[in-house]
């Protein structure tokens, strides 16, 4: 007899459990903690769907916006895997793995730190930059596929990365630039730091068939993005196959003292999206 109430009792608990599981309001717990955990004037995390998996917790159709409601990121899926570890020691799960597939492409990240999370490291592969959220970049359309590194801490805010681009395009549609047209990178790099609200561009390096480019600057931040500040130096030089509109355009600019290879100085300043072309 006490087998059968044990037994019972063990398929009333299996029961309860599977309905427990099943009945749990996951979504509406999620949204809760990252209403209370997302700090005050940080990006909102919204999503539609959150289920949970024996691996972890499972987000669907997961975007990040800004304070004015602008979509600044998007991920079709994130997969959030805590350490049990973690969550033994103090219930926060950290580190944190997380796996995005985002813009075409597949990420990878680990979320750190001692009872807050405090510090990121991300890699981001074969992004379809033309998927992504449309940025209102110098009036214009990108394209290509990149490749995305950076690590990142909260508290100070700060960080670096990498941005490699391959087969890249971007084409004019409206504003000044309107009479470039389109113009391509075979291939492309960045190399930036973050330093609270300024990013500075350590390197940047551009080849194509219109146009060859290298420099580095700065970027201020403000909401929303495209309304950034902008100061980069830049040393272009003409490709040999270059549109007659780009090689005028490039005429106006001055050319460094010595300099035999064609290059021409250009400043740019203004905004993300309505940048000014400056001699330098």
């Amino acid at each position: 007899m006490s087998r059968r109430r044990l037994g019972a009792a063990a398929v009333v608990a299996a029961l309860a459990a599977f309905f427990l599981f099943l009945l749990f309001p996951v979504d509406a717990v999620v949204r809760a903690l990252l209403a209370r955990a997302t700090p005050a004037g940080w990006p909102a995390v919204v999503f539609r769907r959150a289920a949970l998996r024996p691996t972890g917790l499972v987000l669907d159709d997961v975007t990040l916006r800004g304070r004015d409601g602008a979509a600044l990121a998007q991920a079709e899926r994130l997969h959030l895997r805590p350490s049990l570890r973690g969550l033994w020691r103090d219930g926060t799960g950290l580190p944190w793995h997380v796996e995005a597939v985002a813009c075409g492409g597949d990420g990878v990240a680990t979320v750190t730190g001692e009872g807050a999370p405090s510090a990121l490291a991300l890699t981001w592969h074969d992004v379809d930059l033309a998927a992504c959220p449309p940025l209102a970049l110098a009036a214009g359309a990108l394209a290509g596929r990149a490749t995305v590194t950076a690590r990142i801490q909260f508290a100070p805010l700060g960080g670096e990365g990498t941005v490699d681009v391959r087969a890249g395009e971007w084409r004019s549609t409206a504003g000044p630039l309107l009479a470039v047209g389109t113009l391509h990178a075979e291939r492309a790099s960045l190399g930036w730091r973050l330093l609270g609200d300024r990013v500075a561009l350590t390197s940047l390096e551009l080849h194509g068939p219109e146009v060859s480019a290298e420099g580095e600057g700065t970027v201020r931040l403000a909401a929303p993005l495209e309304a950034s500040g902008l100061e980069l130096r830049l040393a272009i030089a003409a490709a040999p196959d270059a549109p007659a509109q780009v090689r005028a355009l490039l005429g106006f600019l001055p050319a460094p003292p010595g300099d035999a290879a064609g290059r021409r100085q250009l400043l740019v300043a203004g905004t993300v999206a309505s940048p000014r072309l400056l001699p330098w």
